[in-house]
């Protein structure tokens, strides 16, 4: 941000000047033999093809481009091309070292019908480059000023910009004024931050021009408001480029010149007109997109050149605004004309005010009567204000926040005339003010405080001051909401003399992000905050103050920075602690009665990394059973930190962070479950004595992370496991290696289970599928699970007559095994159910093992 401009988001002029006995060149056919014309989608979305059969050029006037200049040695380019100007080093020739002047120049005015290369809105025209922006495509926006009034020194009467600056400039204005008074059109780039629109497109006298892509949808980047009048394509607008070549180029940059060759047109076709006159020509003939009339976002709609060249020119093209609920909008920062007479006595128009302030309007009226019209001005919760006008005089109206309607009438007995109205908004002080120096800083109050705030006049500052009474850290944050406001954050501490120690100015914003953030810490005393807009402008936008305070967070557990003073942590307690330095340590002890699975865990780090844990045994402090870099990612992921089975013993945690913080407190819990048969799941499950026995026999196993999962599912690979292990302790033979001949595609040997699910596919308790497939991973149901034990102990199986499960019929598959097992007792159904589709579970397989083999 600051004054100078980037070509991104640049202003391209374009400046009329008249020479006399050249006249314009009208076709005879309206056609272009030009062999890329075809790439050129946006001529024929501008409608400006059908425009060439009555204007395609206009030499009578010059059009000086003020850019990074022009490419002299294009074909395509130097044809039209006038000696330039170079004010960025004055004495060298205006040819573009930048490409941005040459790509514009080329939408505007590449010579058409020639046969080469493309054609621009003008086929013939004069174009003469004023380079104001260096090689890297920056200037300044004073230098910017002086090309405007260069190019009125010469006469200038329409300047096109397709470069543009957020900031605010005395200098610019002047210029825009100038050119105004002179005659001259204006025409810029309403800029590509997708934010309000930039200067100097913003000032009312300015056409704002945005842009749309193919299907007529604004470019996300085109800055849009109340100021923007009007669209033209702007993206991968085909044209030329620097070495005589062509290419695609894209931004409201693309579209001003658009915009300015078919004002060059309109004033081939109507040299008298004047600059309001060709403006109101654009914006009356301009096809609306997304509803009728103005809006926001589009303006009047998308430029049609055709219509332009073609239309009649109109005093008031508002249309049938006579009432209130067919008022037309009349945006702030810009300009409406409309007549009144004896069949049309009544105009509405709708105004959107974007903050209370107030709107000044400055008419020009053609009737001589001194209050020729009265407008009566219409506010929600406010008694309507009546103003009378004159021509040249202005009134200043108070407006709040949101629609303002305006009625205006002719005075009684006044002949017909036509009127101008000329909008600019200037927002109210803030509920702060005053608060413009030192003496009247106003206090915040708080740990968390937000204000809003603006700078409603040149050299507006705000001062606010902040007490601190205790160490800690002090986050301030500045967001203007809008990009013109260049925020300038200057934080200071008062001393016991009350002089103020200043740091350095806090002023970091960027174009795309103007957001000043500061976060410092802080000691008791009196703080004082400034904030200025960096061009010392008035803006119309606010900003918002956010001011958190964070003391610096005591460790309850200090000291504890060796083994020797670790801080005890009984199971489940949480305990908290930071580190105020990356050297610091943290240390804590618990003790363990008895076999446990211990799981340490921090439930929120407030780093992102950095920090390290380290897990030891009182008998061995020199080596770390456990450690992990990784504590703060894995409290992100809600993971434990170590989990680990320890023997009754003492044991210490020591923690560190490379990362140092105090602001916040880590929080860590140890958590102890006393293993059962080396399980930590199982203490108080149905089937703990026998998962116990089994366990002891070496017939089940647990998982390594000392749990035994009892409700989890079981699968054949783990089943076929259990009922080997069963039968070898209970003196069956089922051999000891699998040495079949059936092949699996999906039981490899390498499969963990390979060779007990062979030895019990070889004994007949396990069956395979069609295709060759075991299945050894797939969970197995409670009907299964009967029919696999049947068959392990070869029962004898028939069919009864009746069943002891309302939802195991007889005609069952699993019927006769669910009943010999259910009359030897050892499975048991859910009341009157089996449920023979459900899921076994890995307690139901033990105790089914343990009954069956009496184990």
């Amino acid at each position: 941000m600051r004054k100078t401009i980037q070509v991104i988001f640049a202003i391209v002029l374009v400046i009329t000047m008249t020479v006399t006995n050249v006249q314009p060149i009208f076709a005879a056919s309206g056609k272009a033999n030009d062999p890329y014309l075809g790439n050129q989608i946006h001529l024929s979305q501008i409608n400006a093809d059908k425009a060439w059969s009555v204007v395609n050029s206009n030499e009578s006037i010059v059009i000086a481009v003020l850019d990074s200049g022009a490419d002299y040695n294009h074909p395509d380019l130097k044809d039209n091309l006038l000696p330039g100007i170079n004010l960025v080093t004055p004495g060298r020739s205006a040819q573009d070292d930048n490409g941005h002047g040459t790509a514009v120049t080329g939408i505007l005015a590449a010579k058409g019908n020639n046969g080469i290369g493309v054609a621009g809105v003008l086929w013939n025209a004069r174009i003469l480059p004023i380079k104001v922006l260096d090689k890297k495509g920056v200037a300044d926006v004073d230098l910017i000023a002086k090309g405007i009034n260069t190019a009125l020194d010469q006469g200038a009467k329409i300047i096109v910009m397709s470069v543009s600056s957020m900031s605010y400039s005395r200098a610019l204005v002047a210029a825009v004024n100038r050119a105004e008074k002179n005659g001259a059109i204006i025409v810029a780039a309403s800029g590509n931050e997708a934010d309000r629109v930039a200067f100097p497109a913003a000032y009312p006298t300015v056409i704002a021009v945005g842009a749309v892509r193919n299907n007529n949808q604004p470019l996300h980047e085109s800055n849009t408001g109340p100021e923007l009048n009007i669209v033209a394509p702007g993206f991968n607008v085909y044209t030329t480029k620097l070495g005589g070549v062509y290419g695609p180029f894209s931004g409201t940059s693309a579209a001003a010149p658009q915009v300015a060759g078919a004002a060059a047109l309109i004033l081939a076709r109507n040299p008298k007109m004047t600059p309001l006159d060709v403006r109101m020509q654009l914006y009356q003939t301009a096809t609306a997109i997304g509803g009728t009339g103005w809006n926001r976002t589009t303006g009047y709609g998308l430029l049609d050149v055709n219509k332009a060249v073609r239309t009649p020119m109109s005093l008031d093209f508002y249309g049938a605004n006579d009432s209130k609920s067919t008022a037309a909008a009349f945006p702030i920062e810009s300009q409406i004309r409309a007549t009144l007479g004896p069949n049309n006595t009544v105009d509405w128009f709708r105004m959107d005010i974007p903050y209370d302030g107030k709107v000044n309007f400055t008419s020009s009226i053609t009737s001589s009567v001194s209050s020729a019209m009265a407008a009566t001005f219409y506010t929600d919760n406010r008694q309507p204000v009546t103003e009378y006008f004159g021509n040249g005089d202005t009134v200043t109206v108070p407006a709040k926040a949101g629609r303002m309607y305006i009625k205006i009438v002719r005075t009684a007995g006044v002949n017909a005339f036509t009127y101008v109205l000329t909008s600019r908004f200037s927002i109210n002080p803030d509920r702060n003010e005053p608060n413009d120096t030192e003496a009247t800083a106003r206090p915040l109050v708080g740990n968390q405080i937000s204000v809003i705030g603006n700078f409603h006049y040149e050299g507006d500052q705000d001062w606010f001051s902040y007490y601190v009474r205790e160490y800690g850290q002090m986050d301030v944050t500045v967001t203007p909401d809008n990009k013109r406001m260049d925020i300038l954050l200057a934080i200071g501490k008062q001393s016991q003399g009350k002089n103020t120690v200043w740091d350095p100015p806090y002023d970091n914003g960027t174009r795309d992000d103007p957001t000043e953030h500061v976060r410092k810490d802080v000691s008791p005393g009196k703080y004082l905050i400034r904030i200025s807009e960096y061009e010392q402008n008035a803006v119309n936008g606010e900003y918002r103050l956010d001011l958190g305070f964070t003391p610096i967070k005591k460790d309850p557990n200090e000291p504890n920075d060796t083994y020797l003073q670790a801080s005890p942590l009984a199971g489940g307690t949480l305990m908290t602690g930071n580190f105020p330095t990356a050297t610091d340590s943290d240390w804590f002890q618990f003790r363990v009665n008895a076999e446990s699975y211990v799981s340490i865990r921090a439930p929120f780090v407030p780093v992102s990394s950095g920090v390290r844990l380290a897990l030891y045994s009182e008998k061995n402090l020199d080596y770390a059973m456990a450690s992990t870099n990784e504590v703060a990612e894995l409290s992100d992921q809600g993971r434990e930190i170590v989990g680990l089975r320890l023997q009754p013993g003492k044991y210490y945690i020591r923690l560190n962070s490379g990362t140092p913080f105090q602001y916040d407190l880590y929080r860590l819990t140890v958590n102890q479950q006393v293993l059962v048969a080396g399980y930590r799941d199982i203490s108080d499950h149905w089937a703990r004595p026998e998962i116990v026995k089994l366990s002891g026999r070496g017939i089940v196993k647990g998982f390594d992370d000392a749990t035994f999962k009892p409700n989890q599912a079981v699968t054949r690979a783990q089943f076929a496991t259990m009922l080997i292990q069963a039968m070898r302790a209970s003196g069956q033979s089922v051999g000891s290696t699998y040495r079949g001949n059936a092949a699996f595609s999906d039981m490899p040997k390498s499969h963990w289970a390979y060779n007990n699910l062979g030895l019990a596919y070889q004994q007949g308790i396990l069956k395979g599928y069609p295709n060759n497939r075991m299945r050894p991973d797939q969970a197995i149901s409670r009907a299964e699970m009967a029919a696999m034990i049947a068959r392990a102990q070869k029962l004898v199986l028939y069919s009864r007559s009746t069943s002891s499960y309302r939802d195991v019929p007889t005609s069952h598959w699993a019927s006769s095994a669910i009943e010999a097992l259910t009359a030897r007792k050892w499975v048991n159904g859910y009341g009157s159910t089996f449920k023979p589709q459900g899921i076994a579970t890995r307690a139901e397989v033990v105790v089914l093992i343990s009954k069956a083999y009496k184990l």
